[in-house]
């Protein structure tokens, strides 16, 4: 008996025999369900590498997000149950043949290339955290490299501007690599991400880990999705994690694609806007003015003093027509500047006409 599954959800019972082509998965849960879906993905998965050419793995988001990361059973035309069993510890253990429909995959649209280049390729950051009593070290080297394959999805697959964190440790003022979520959080942020992503490894129980990621929207300070897989570990949880890392990256890279597309087609791109050596009087005017140009949605202080002010700004205009409309509000009051820009960061700097 093999259990044919549509993309519609609807689940008929037939006899048939699988292709010779079919995939043979095992795959564990806490349920039985749980084992069975994580198998049907991890079919998914491994046609993904198989089949879908570099670069073209996740080009139509909503296909990713919508059947693949919350559908995998979609994309599975028959799957024929072979062996399942439960362990001392209580995990389920589900082995499977899987005939996998890549059809749609490989007809995969450029949509969340469009989304990422107008959105200038966010940049994010990935730091390993252990702030749980049961977590492995995130400064272990071999945490590093499980990062690093965050990492690696997060920029092949989904097109993020992924930030160097070692990097950004040395440029810091303080250099000690951190393993809390604070610390790691004034670093991103110090860094200008859009994006934090926080990956912890819990030692569930003796046989078991559990991996947990969460990605942070530092604009809002929310999480935009939390997402944990269970796993039995029983030699090196560190180097089992690797076989499961995939799913939750790409489920976080979802949910942050889900919300770049809600910013520029719902409430319009963000782009940062500084302004330098201004005097307090032009920030002030500034400030409320830039309230009322064309397509102004609304805009959150990043910070202030005297003579500067930084601000999170969500325009529904390019970057190009948003400069020439805060180019207008200077050169009305006569306001001599230089710009500069880098994506979608507006920088300008008040030019004194007594030290020309």
């Amino acid at each position: 008996m093999i259990v044919r599954l549509f993309l519609s959800g609807l689940l008929l019972l037939a006899h048939s025999f699988l292709p010779a082509n079919a995939l043979e998965v095992t795959a564990q849960g806490a349920t039985q369900r749980q084992a069975l879906n994580n198998a049907l993905r991890q079919a998914v998965e491994m046609t993904f590498g198989s089949d879908i050419e570099a670069n073209t793995l996740v080009e139509n988001f909503q296909v990713v997000r919508q059947q693949l990361l919350k559908q995998s059973r979609g994309f599975v035309r028959s799957y024929e149950i072979l062996r399942q069993s439960q362990s001392e510890n209580g995990l389920y253990e589900v082995t499977l043949n899987a005939d996998v429909d890549d059809t749609n995959l490989k007809d995969s649209t450029r949509a969340l290339s469009t989304i990422m280049q107008m959105a200038s390729h966010p940049r994010v950051m990935v730091a390993g955290i252990d702030e749980d009593f049961d977590a492995l070290s995130s400064l272990n080297p071999d945490f590093q490299k499980l990062t690093d394959t965050v990492e690696l999805i997060l920029k092949d697959d989904f097109k993020f501007k992924v930030l160097n964190k070692d990097l950004i440790r040395l440029e810091s003022q303080n250099s000690y690599r951190f393993s809390d979520r604070k610390n790691n959080l004034k670093r991103a942020r110090q860094a200008k991400a859009d994006y934090l992503i926080f990956v912890e490894l819990v030692q569930t129980t003796q046989t078991s880990a559990t991996l947990k990621l969460e990605s942070l929207d530092l604009a809002t300070g929310h999480t935009l999705a939390l997402e944990e897989t269970t796993f039995a570990a029983e030699a090196n949880p560190l180097e089992t994690a690797h076989h499961h890392v995939y799913a939750p990256s790409a489920q976080i890279s979802a949910a942050m694609v889900e919300n770049l597309t809600a910013e520029i087609y719902d409430t319009g791109q963000r782009f940062e806007l500084s302004f330098f050596k201004f005097d307090p009087k032009t920030l002030s005017f500034l400030e409320a003015d830039l309230s009322s140009l064309p397509g102004y949605v609304r805009h959150k202080m990043a910070a202030q003093d005297k003579n500067a002010l930084s601000l999170s700004y969500w325009s529904m205009l390019e970057t190009g027509a948003l400069h020439e409309h805060v180019s207008a509000l200077l050169k009305a009051q006569d306001i001599p500047f230089n710009f500069y820009m880098r994506q979608r960061s507006l920088t300008y700097l008040f030019d004194d006409p007594m030290f020309e």
